[in-house]
């Protein structure tokens, strides 16, 4: 079966400073209060309701991981949760770190249910206190 990537959204926010969480050998973990996230999409928009943070951990090898759960208030006033994982770069420093996400949603809006079934994936970068992420639905190549 072949893939392909459908455009679902861009998602852009702003980060506060990270507050440490603990320091280990070869070990840093950091929670980031989310701002503000927009996102804009033609079948996807609204904005992150609520408190939201990104847990971040560097690992040996330049590995930055990451985990999200946020809850999306889409244009229309549905309420989407998301959450997902992603893996990043940051051989070249945390403040360039570009890496992929595995997002996933759950919601109880009628408009939305389609989203229940959607395995997206992101690539994204980070700069300084801003993150720029670009979401794909996964589906079958027609």
């Amino acid at each position: 079966m072949a893939l392909q990537l459908v455009p679902l959204c861009t998602i852009d926010s702003v980060l506060t400073e990270p507050a440490m969480v603990g320091i280990s050998p070869g070990l840093v973990q950091q929670s980031y209060l989310v701002m503000h996230a927009s996102i804009v999409g033609e079948r996807l928009s609204g904005t992150m309701r609520g408190k939201s943070y990104f847990d971040w951990m560097t690992v040996p090898g330049g590995v930055g991981t990451l985990r999200v759960h946020a809850v999306i208030e889409t244009d229309d006033g549905a309420s989407i949760n998301v959450r997902y994982e992603a893996r990043a770069d940051i051989t070249k420093g945390i403040g360039r770190a570009h890496g992929y996400a595995a997002p996933v949603f759950t919601t109880t809006s009628p408009e939305y249910l389609w989203l229940n079934l959607v395995q997206a994936v992101g690539a994204g970068s980070l700069d300084g206190e801003r993150i720029h992420w670009d979401w794909y639905q996964v589906a079958e190549a027609r």
